[in-house]
């Protein structure tokens, strides 16, 4: 005789019930965030450094007008090297556009289908991923565009790297925000969950 299981699956003769899961369900959107994401991060980037280079500005005009301009403090001109690639990533955008989907679709793309909800993780990594994105351009060619002595090349690459981290950090976080928005990965798991029973 026919028996009837969960959610009116019929179990399987002479065996346990069969239960109709969606657990193997995919999350839907990713690949959309993931494109969006992408351009967004290289928006995300010039508005940073743009931002920053204003700030550097502001910091000019009330301490000294042109001290960061002229190498005097090499740390801050690598700070102001990595602000200006920053505010004109989008002219690179054939180049960045593509190794920000890269970036995002191996690392925070593949936690919905890991069915990680809590927001930590994608901010975490968000601003992992971008941070390390942007200083892996501002340190070698602040360093490159540094002055011939060796102390003052090595304070203005580090502060490349100070500055491109501050850059790509908050390009990774406005990510993050954004692929949480769009995907929305715990109402979707939890409505997969609920659909099961």
């Amino acid at each position: 005789m026919m028996e009837f299981g969960p959610n009116g699956t019929v179990a399987q003769p002479g065996g346990g019930a069969t239960y109709e899961t969606n657990a193997a369900q995919p999350i839907q959107r990713v690949r959309l965030a993931i494109f969006l994401c992408g351009l967004v991060a290289c928006l995300a980037v010039a508005a940073a450094g743009f931002l920053g280079l204003l700030s550097l500005g502001l910091y000019e005009g009330l301490f000294g007008a042109g001290a960061v301009r002229s190498g005097e403090t090499p740390f801050l001109s690598g700070v102001m090297i990595a602000f200006g690639m920053g505010a004109l990533n989008w002219f690179m955008g054939y180049i960045t556009i593509p190794a920000a989907w890269f970036a995002i679709g191996f690392s925070i793309g593949r936690f919905p289908r890991r069915r990680i909800t809590r927001p930590a993780p994608y901010y975490r990594w968000g601003a992992i991923w971008g941070a390390a994105l942007v200083c892996l351009v501002t340190g070698p060619l602040s360093f490159a565009l540094s002055s011939t002595n060796s102390a003052e090349r090595s304070l203005t690459a580090m502060g490349g790297l100070a500055g491109g981290f501050v850059v790509g950090a908050a390009a990774g976080l406005v990510c993050a925000a954004l692929f949480r928005l769009i995907v929305r990965p715990a109402e979707q798991i939890r409505e997969i969950a609920t659909d099961v029973f």
